[in-house]
């Protein structure tokens, strides 16, 4: 994939999974910290990109990431989802959002609601969470929350065998419906006007431009990425024309996302980085790309670029994520981050930085 012909800006992608989320094992060593560390430096050499915003998970392996790379990794502390939240309850939050700061963390996230049966889910504007939000918003930290998934994953028949196979359906057993997800939203945005949040894959609502606009018209601490859900592309393209002016007029409330990590080679990678630019900074019709891995649908349609301007580029590639996270990632506390990886068991990632002191 040729990435030569693009705009000439720094663009940080803000949305990378280094590991599947929700990992449970604690098998990360050294060589795996240091395969992927590569891994993803290729990509951004490749795919030209400035820096990585990437998701932490419990064993701190995302701070490995930054250790080994100053300057070049920004990272999310943990937070429970809401199918983990209850075993949270008695958490010190003030103390816990202080504690990943001191850790080298930038931010929280991705954390959130992905959907599951309601025996199992914790509203998000609980109080089981408001502490949690409280602290966020009194630290400044800004917190990447995913919320649902793409509407037709309620419905059997237009759920797409890959989310099936992944057991991302929800139209069997009692999940919570989109609106209510979208109600636990607007009450925490409501109560919390001060809380900096990045709702990711544009919050599942690219087939509803003007609710989206509005949302953002009265909650101005929240911003959207552009991680596919390829459905995004596609809802988007559809109506090019309107959604060129929304981005346009909404730039600094958009930021790049790729969803890497979902995707699992380098040129699986720099196909989803493409296709983001390609649809950003062009006119042109395309599809999906044949590099591209499984969960990027081939639609029969094309996908329409919106041709952005420079201004809204540099925003949405770069500027959104370092006003938020600021203009260079944190240093990380590497014998702290050892010793509190080691403390939870995470013996392979605490040798590992350990090894860098």
């Amino acid at each position: 994939m040729e990435f030569s012909g693009f705009t000439d800006v720094p663009v940080i992608d803000c949305h990378i999974h280094p590991w599947p989320p929700w990992r449970a094992d604690n098998s990360l060593d050294e060589a795996a910290l240091k395969a992927k560390t590569l891994e993803l430096v290729e990509t951004m050499r490749r795919g030209r990109l400035s820096g990585m915003h990437v998701y932490g998970n419990p064993d701190h392996s995302a701070l490995y990431l930054k250790a080994v790379n100053p300057g070049l990794f920004y990272a999310g502390g943990y937070a429970p989802w809401s199918f983990e939240a209850a075993n949270w309850r008695d958490t010190d939050w003030p103390r816990y959002v202080e504690s990943i700061v001191e850790l080298g963390y930038d931010g929280i996230g991705e954390m959130g609601a992905k959907p599951v049966t309601r025996d199992k889910h914790t509203p998000l504007d609980s109080p089981a969470y408001e502490g949690f939000w409280e602290a966020c918003e009194d630290a400044g930290l800004p917190v990447v929350c995913h919320v649902g998934d793409p509407e037709e994953f309620w419905s059997e028949e237009q759920t797409p065998d890959w989310a099936k196979a992944r057991g991302w359906g929800y139209y069997k057993g009692d999940y919570p419906a989109p609106e209510e997800l979208y109600t636990e939203v607007e009450n925490i945005l409501t109560r919390h006007p001060h809380l900096k949040m990045v709702f990711p894959h544009m919050l599942f609502l690219s087939p509803h431009l003007e609710r989206l606009d509005d949302l953002l018209a009265r909650h101005g601490g929240a911003h959207v990425d552009l991680a596919p859900g390829i459905e995004l592309l596609h809802s988007i393209s559809r109506r090019s024309d309107d959604w060129r002016r929304f981005f346009t007029r909404r730039a600094d409330r958009i930021l790049l996302g790729t969803d890497i990590g979902m995707s699992k080679t380098v040129e699986q990678h720099l196909a989803r980085i493409c296709m983001l630019r390609m649809f950003l900074e062009t006119g042109d019709e395309f599809y999906t790309p044949d590099a591209a891995d499984e969960l990027l649908t081939r639609y029969e349609l094309p996908f329409i670029g919106l041709n952005l301007p420079k201004t809204a580029l540099t925003k949405i590639y770069s500027g959104n994520l370092r006003r938020l996270w600021g203009k260079r990632p944190r240093d990380v506390d590497v014998s702290a981050t050892a010793s509190a990886a080691e403390k939870k068991g995470h013996t392979g990632v605490a040798k590992a930085l350990k090894s860098l002191r």
